[in-house]
């Protein structure tokens, strides 16, 4: 049986990391957003989502009539990997705006979540019985990009990193938010 008195520290607990999260999407005093990389790279993603989206709608039809005859595997490893190449290159292409570079590793993230909410829904939605059937849709679909995306951003990030192109207030342990 479970401790009620426990039960409730939890509950509060979760409530109040719940209001913490959603209070970084509000406004302040002056009109402003608390947190501009936790709402761009949000909406980014979903800009991801529909570049990834468009790449797979222009390039499988004309990989699929290309690749007519050739192995299986062959044909399912082109149709995942070249337009999930091509959307990853279109979305990289964020890291040459000027501003915070955290945002493309933050929409991946995002992005990743967003996914793997999907997958579970999925899951649900088919049944057990047809888990075999969702993964692979989504290890065709959506790992691939997923992958690259987030393979790429780190390692774009942890370069600009590395040179020490931070800016002082990210590079030591302060406090607050710019650590992040």
């Amino acid at each position: 049986m479970a401790n009620p008195i426990r039960q409730k520290e939890i509950d509060e607990r979760i409530g109040k990391f719940a209001d913490n999260f959603w209070g970084a999407f509000q406004m302040t005093e002056n009109g402003k957003v608390k947190s501009t990389l936790l709402l761009y790279s949000f909406c980014l993603c979903w800009v991801f989502l529909a570049v990834y989206g468009g790449c797979y709608a222009l390039f499988n039809p004309w990989l699929d009539s290309l690749l007519q005859g050739a192995p299986v595997g062959l044909i399912t490893l082109a149709e995942a990997l070249i337009p999930s190449a091509a959307g990853t290159a279109v979305c990289c292409l964020v890291w040459l705006l000027p501003g915070d570079k955290r945002l493309l590793p933050a929409s991946y993230l995002w992005l990743t979540l967003l996914m793997l909410a999907c997958l579970v829904a999925l899951i649900i939605l088919m049944g057990l019985e047809n888990t075999g059937w969702v993964l692979q849709f989504f290890g065709m679909f959506v790992l691939a990009p997923l992958a690259l995306g987030v393979g790429s951003s780190m390692l774009l990030y942890y370069q600009y990193w590395k040179k020490g192109t931070l800016s002082p207030t990210r590079q030591g342990l302060g406090k607050g938010s710019e650590n992040l």
